[in-house]
């Protein structure tokens, strides 16, 4: 049977090459337990980051509610205040409604009064006042003042 014996140069290149480390006892253990404390460490962060970020949100979140519900109570202020303006102009326009027919049925007043007026000037009155200017002028008195001057309280009877 041959022996290969092996050559020096073969010797040499094993001597060079580093023998493996081979783990014993609880040093294996100890470093997956290190690999799993810094994971888990990793996570951790990642968590508290998140739960930052949701924490901010919420606080935002909070913050936009109290203004949508000032804004909602301000409206509804605004809103009853309009009712309230709505329902006063509608008061003033029935109360300038009632003020223009009056104005109408007064001026329409005036104006019938004014043509009795003169519809009595011209007319009874008229014709009385002559008569009377004339029966004191046949008994030597003066005539009575026009009618105009009876009105404006200048004349003396």
């Amino acid at each position: 049977m041959l022996v290969r014996v092996p050559s020096t140069q073969t010797q040499q290149q094993q001597q060079q090459q580093p023998a493996a480390i081979v783990a014993k006892g609880n040093w294996t253990k100890d470093l997956v337990q290190l690999a799993k404390t810094a994971e888990l460490k990793k996570h951790a962060l990642t968590l508290q980051l998140h739960t930052a970020h949701i924490l901010s949100a919420h606080a935002s979140l909070e913050q936009k509610n109290r203004a949508v519900q000032d804004i909602r109570e301000q409206r509804n202020k605004l809103e009853s205040e309009r009712q309230r303006l709505i329902e006063c102009l509608a008061q003033v326009n029935e109360d300038r409604n009632q003020a223009d027919l009056l104005e109408a049925t007064l001026d329409r007043e005036r104006t019938q009064l004014r043509a009795k007026i003169a519809q009595l000037s011209e007319g009874e009155y008229k014709a009385a006042k002559a008569d009377v200017d004339r029966l004191r002028a046949d008994l030597g008195q003066p005539p009575l003042p026009t009618l105009q001057e009876t009105l404006d309280g200048k004349g003396a009877g």
